[in-house]
């Protein structure tokens, strides 16, 4: 065995301690799902490659292949994930997972032709995957210096870098091995390389806390000693059997985690999106039921309200029954709005912006804590337009109400109003909620609007993912721009007819 051999193991070792502790997270996240991915990942290249020297079983050779070729994508994948750019970089991702993907099959294929088999430890295989690997490793850089120039955040600063040093190490030193593989005068430094890596993300995961909850460092403790033990006894099963068994068995796992996550996360956007319809479509029937059951007890409230007027004497009573009745009235509006929630079906009349804006704080102003101010910059520019003012004012609330949570000490919240475009037809307005608060970094940031996405005790993960509804009811959009310790401002665009 050669120094080289044992840094395989130790770096298999690695990726398999820090993989085992993002699947122990009790919340799973696409990031933590993607690391475990990527480690595992890792750890088969790794172990591959160290019980290829040992046993100089083919098999572990034609596993050394699949698993490198599957780097690339993964690496990726992760990347765009941590910069909060998963939906931006879908076509991209997903190219990149159909090109390498075919690339490891043809791997694959080789293998069932003794004549061809020779093919994946060929100069060529290795340039294939050199020059597929550049591009895909200078666009990860790349993002990921973006992504610290415009983070303002010291921690997440720290993240960003230590990330970046990571792949910034773990694939140079990795592209080494191509490299040497492909004909040049290198050597081999990728497992020295990915083990550095691997040190790195778990530096980022328990000093940095690189996900919300992070475990506990307890739990890497047992997670190494376990893994040192099974990665010893596997060792002696790889000497004593010449990987028969040993081959059979890693093989077999690892690759039916490896392809099964890796088809979750492909197929995980269209599933996602018919398990949101599903759960659409339940939400518009609790929403039917609750209209029903307050429209009744709702009417005897009006009746007694109005019954009770025409006895009373004293203005202050009056002015108490004329409240109760307008409180009963708006109750009613709301019940209706519920029950047009399932499908979000705009019922539009002509109203400015503003006037919608400057009713929402008003009632804000009166029935928020002192700590709170609700302030306004409004654009005199903007016309007339077909909106739903119900359907606007409750997004707007529910804004507000995010802002509010988001400043626990008190604060400030903005809102602003601009014409964004406008022809002869047709025009878009905006608005802007800038709250003062807590913030929340890009990954957190990409997911604000999913359903039932949540990071409050209490929260049900409804209010944002409302507002996006009611935008592309609008035929608009809504977005997020949010750094740690810097506030939040949401900007929600509603287009509309002249």
């Amino acid at each position: 065995m050669t120094v080289r051999d044992w840094l395989h193991f130790f770096a298999a070792l690695g990726h398999s301690v820090v993989g085992v502790l993002c699947l122990s997270r009790r919340r799973q996240s696409p990031l933590s799902r993607l690391l475990a991915l990527l480690c595992l990942d890792l750890f088969g290249v790794h172990f591959a490659t160290f019980a290829f020297h040992s046993s100089r079983a083919a098999v572990w050779d034609w596993a050394d292949a699949v698993f490198t070729v599957l780097c690339p994508p993964l690496v990726l994948h992760f990347v765009v994930t941590f910069v909060g750019a998963r939906h931006r970089y879908t076509r991209s991702v997903f190219a990149c997972y159909v090109g390498f993907g075919a690339f490891a099959l043809a791997s694959s294929a080789s293998f069932l032709r003794p004549r061809r088999s020779a093919w994946v430890d060929s100069a060529s295989w290795a340039s294939i995957l050199l020059v597929g690997w550049l591009p895909v490793l200078a666009g990860c850089l790349s993002l990921l210096i973006r992504h610290l120039l415009a983070t303002t955040d010291v921690v997440e600063k720290a993240r960003t870098r230590t990330v970046l040093s990571a792949i910034a190490l773990g694939g140079a030193l990795g592209t080494t091995d191509l490299a040497a593989g492909a004909g040049m005068d290198i050597p081999y430094l990728g497992s020295l390389g990915t083990l550095t890596g691997a040190l790195l993300i778990a530096s980022a995961v328990f000093r940095l806390e690189l996900f919300d909850d992070s475990p506990p460092k307890e739990l890497a403790f047992y997670a190494l000693t376990l893994t040192a033990a099974a990665g010893a006894f596997y060792s002696v099963v790889i000497v004593r059997w010449g990987g028969n068994m040993a081959a059979v068995t890693f093989g077999g796992l690892s690759l039916l985690v490896i392809l099964s996550a890796a088809a979750r996360e492909s197929l995980g956007a269209n599933l996602a999106q018919r398990e949101r319809a599903a759960r659409l479509t339940s939400l518009g029937r609790v929403a039917g039921q609750m209209a029903h059951d307050i429209r009744n007890p709702l009417a005897a409230l009006l009746g007694s309200a109005q019954a009770l007027e025409g006895d009373l004497s004293g203005e202050d009573r009056r002015a108490l029954s004329d409240l109760v009745i307008e409180q009963a009235h708006r109750i009613r509006a709301v019940v209706e709005s519920y029950e047009r929630f399932g499908n979000v079906e705009p019922v539009v009349s002509r109203i400015k912006l503003n006037d919608i804006v400057e009713r929402v704080v008003a009632g804000l102003n009166a029935s928020a804590n002192p700590r709170y101010a609700f302030r306004t910059e409004l654009s005199k520019a903007l016309p007339e337009c077909d909106l739903d003012p119900d359907l606007v004012a409750t997004a707007l609330e529910n804004l507000a109400s995010n802002a509010v949570d988001a400043m626990p000490e008190g604060g400030t919240c903005k809102f602003a109003t601009w014409l964004e475009y406008a022809n002869d037809d047709e025009l878009t307005v905006a608005i802007s909620v800038t709250d003062t608060g807590i913030g929340m970094d890009v990954r957190r940031a990409e997911r604000v609007f999913d359903d039932f996405f949540t990071t409050k005790s209490n929260g049900r993960g409804f209010g944002l993912a409302f507002v996006e509804r009611v935008a592309r009811a609008h035929r608009g959009t809504v977005s997020v721009k949010s750094s740690p310790e810097c506030g939040t401002t949401f900007v929600l665009k509603l287009r509309g007819t002249v």
